[in-house]
């Protein structure tokens, strides 16, 4: 398993999870609504207000699992239908939307990390263009926006 402090490569994928709240049905499937990344609220005044949660690829790989269980393995597990994985690369990430990557393991997901910096209403429509599915949420997408 990557050491905390290891870098995070390039060419490595991180996954969102993505719930069905930040996404619009359109023609019978789910869309990314730009919301889908933008940062995390803090609940706690020693939290940044500059990160948005990834599963780290590079983790998850040497922890012997696969993005597409995502939705089953992580804490929003309750309601695995409504929950989708999109994938963005960190280099992207990187070199055209100016974020940092970082390890942040938690107790119930080793492969968290967190992609730090401004995600203004530009960056997060340059996001959700660059962003794609490796699972739609399971919940039908019903009607068209």
């Amino acid at each position: 398993m990557p050491a905390l402090d290891a870098p995070v490569d390039d060419d490595t994928l991180v996954y969102r999870l993505v719930p069905v709240d930040s996404c619009d049905a359109v023609g019978g499937r789910w869309q990314f609504q730009s919301g889908a990344f933008d940062n995390s609220t803090p609940v706690r005044d020693d939290e940044r207000d500059d990160e948005m949660s990834v599963v780290l690829g590079d983790t998850l790989e040497a922890l012997n699992r696969i993005p597409e269980r995502l939705p089953i393995e992580t804490p929003c597990s309750d309601e695995p239908e409504r929950w989708g994985v999109a994938k963005l690369n960190t280099g992207f990430l990187r070199n055209e939307v100016a974020q940092d990557i970082v390890r942040s393991p938690k107790d119930d997901e080793l492969a968290h990390g967190d992609v730090r910096g401004a995600k203004n209403p530009k960056r997060r429509k340059k996001l959700k263009k660059h962003a794609e599915w490796v699972v739609e949420p399971r919940l039908p997408a019903r009607g068209s926006v």
